[in-house]
């Protein structure tokens, strides 16, 4: 960690930590660089007011924080990693075993990404040393599968069709009805969700990251080229921070942005279902149907007690502070059992059991990538980033640095239309 200057002495603690000395009674404290002036207590005993200094700050842990902590410790800067969870909690979007990767988007910006994030999962998982990526292939089915394969040929990405006979020989699990076409991608897979998160938070520590768990950040003051961070063990000065907060980004930034983007919190609700035959293959599928609901398939990997089915639909907007969180719709479960009979005929629609999670939406469904002074804002994946997961670290690494991304700023900017008329 370095030290913002300061026009005042600096002391050490035991741990090393800089911290800025006691300042008497009566007189103000010169903030640090670029922050306003705060001014102490002016009567009572001597004040130690101790302010901690970082190059970058980042707060949130979850899938996209640790990935960021991870990309900048790797690049040799001092980051410090906050969470007002422990470490693998259950109240956002990260948790969990399972999580889909694929290439196939019905919109070429989304592929080129999805590229460019296999890159960056393959460079995560030769780090670590484990599995976090399990290939399987996947399926597209549906009228969407059709933009899907435009999109996939336009960015050079491999993909084939297979007939309705095809599908059954090379997937027996799945129904494919007569006639029906399918698309298939061959490198479409399962990204393990718990385990990658516990993966990137590792190789950040050893690279020199800190991580606090179970401190939340109380408040935010961006100066011009500083940030002051409030907890209740103290304060911390950064650089830059980048905020990760998932469901709490928009608590988090209000008062630090002249206006928070948009944001809407909701529960979704997925359920597990055993494979009737254990040796039968497994791709992902995601079944694109014309009214617009997308139903999806992840195959059995890692801890995952069995294929988890759910539809991506927009669920009930909770307030992520208190939920609630864990509540089942039996509709839901009907629906997805219902699916599951009729077209997943390898599964049991008994079910194994459900869980949930938090989606963080913007209106458009586009991901929030952009700084705004010494802020970064990474957020609103609405349901779709973990399989970018990797690559958006480094993103937003990228920007708390000063430097580009290889993305159309414009489209995942905090004041794009879609943003300021929401």
């Amino acid at each position: 960690m370095t030290k913002v200057a300061r026009p005042v002495t600096t002391r050490y603690t035991p741990s090393g930590v800089k911290k800025s000395p006691c300042i008497e009674r009566g007189i103000r404290e010169p903030g640090p660089a670029g922050l306003p002036r705060r001014a102490v207590a002016p009567a009572g005993p001597a004040i130690v007011a101790a302010v901690e200094q970082v190059e970058v700050a980042v707060v949130g842990a979850g899938l996209l924080g640790s990935a960021t902590a991870r990309a900048l410790a790797a690049r040799g800067v001092p980051a410090l990693l906050f969470e007002q969870f422990a470490l693998g909690h259950a109240r956002g979007s990260s948790h969990g075993a399972t999580r889909l990767f694929r290439y196939s988007y019905p919109d070429p910006c989304y592929v080129e990404m999805a590229v460019r994030a296999g890159e960056a999962w393959e460079r995560l998982t030769a780090d670590a040393g484990e599995e976090l990526l399990v290939r399987t292939g996947g399926l597209d089915a549906g009228p969407g599968a059709e933009d899907c394969a435009k999109a996939l040929a336009e960015c050079g990405v491999a993909h084939t069709w297979l007939s309705d006979a095809g599908v059954q020989a090379r997937f027996p699990g799945i129904r494919a009805r007569p006639g029906e076409r399918m698309l298939f991608q061959p490198d479409s897979g399962v990204s393990l969700a718990g385990r990658t998160v516990a993966a990137l938070q590792r190789l950040a520590r050893r690279d020199g990251a800190a991580i606090r768990a179970m401190t939340p950040v109380l408040g935010i003051e961006a100066g011009h080229d500083r940030v002051l961070l409030r907890t209740a063990a103290g304060e911390v000065a950064a650089r830059a921070a980048v905020i990760t907060a998932g469901p709490w980004a928009q608590g988090v930034l209000a008062g630090a942005l002249p206006q928070a983007p948009p944001l809407t919190v909701t529960v979704q609700q997925v359920r597990y279902f055993a494979p009737r035959d254990p040796a039968t293959a497994w791709p992902t599928l995601i079944e694109w149907r014309p009214e617009g609901l997308v139903w999806y398939a992840v195959p059995a990997a890692g801890d995952a007690p069995g294929v988890k089915v759910a539809a991506h639909i927009t669920g009930p907007a909770v307030d992520p502070r208190t939920g609630p969180f864990t509540e089942i719709d039996p509709a839901l479960e009907e629906g997805a059992a219902g699916y599951v009979h009729d077209r997943l005929p390898g599964l049991d629609p008994a079910g194994l059991g459900a869980e949930t999670c938090l989606y963080t939406m913007t209106p458009d469904e586009d991901f929030v990538l952009d700084r705004a002074g010494p802020l970064v804002v990474g957020g609103g994946c609405s349901g779709h980033a973990f399989k970018f997961g990797p690559l958006l670290g480094e993103f937003l690494a990228d920007l708390a640095l000063g430097q580009d991304i290889p993305v159309p700023r414009e489209r995942f900017a905090l004041r794009r239309p879609s943003l300021a008329a929401s």
